[in-house]
């Protein structure tokens, strides 16, 4: 009977224990990458990738129809001596669904609001959820010459909100969550 209990104790142990685990590597395996920041002639301009952030069991979920959402933050800041100053705060999401129906991925872009982009390549729809290309933050008149500025990038899988039953059924859902760390770029104009 003791050894039974044991065995069972150790059992939920390891699943419930190695769960935590799991997430954790997943949420760092992504990160922000090659940002470029730029501008035109009204305004400050960003460009990033974030690579990494589409794991296996998180395509096969897109493929079998599940909608999925990144979140963008962006913070641009005025650092002080003793305060910082939090100029914008943008949150972007880009969402993707595959449509059975037509054979093709729907995505949706922000950056993009009266288009939905449409695709039969996941490649593209990829690199399309995962790319951000001169996105227009803030205008010039805002900002002040030989001014450090701080701008700060962080992307996210947006939690999926499932009925209480689905929950236990899909308890797996959380194994596909990634959050990357905040990408920290000081520039001045």
């Amino acid at each position: 009977m003791k050894k039974t209990s044991l065995a069972i104790i150790c059992c939920l142990w390891i699943f419930f224990g190695g769960l935590p685990w799991s997430t954790a590597i997943a949420k760092n395996m992504a990160e922000i990458v090659d940002v470029e920041i730029g501008q035109n002639p009204e305004s400050l301009k960003v460009s990033f990738y974030i690579k990494d952030c589409f794991t296996p069991s998180m395509e096969e979920a897109i493929k079998s129809g599940v909608a999925t959402t990144f979140r963008i933050l962006t913070v641009l800041e005025k650092p002080g001596v003793l305060f910082q100053t939090q100029m914008l705060d943008v949150v972007l999401e880009h969402t993707i669904k595959y449509d059975y129906l037509k054979n093709e991925y729907q995505v949706q872009l922000p950056e993009n609001p009266d288009t939905t982009l449409l695709t039969k390549d996941f490649s593209e729809a990829k690199r399309w959820m995962s790319t951000v290309q001169d996105l227009p933050l803030i205008p010039l008149w805002r900002l002040q010459k030989d001014q450090v500025y701080r701008l700060r990038i962080k992307a996210e899988l947006s939690k999926v909100e499932l009925p209480l039953f689905f929950r236990y059924v899909f308890f797996f859902v959380s194994l596909w969550d990634f959050e990357t760390d905040w990408q920290k770029i000081n520039f001045s104009l």
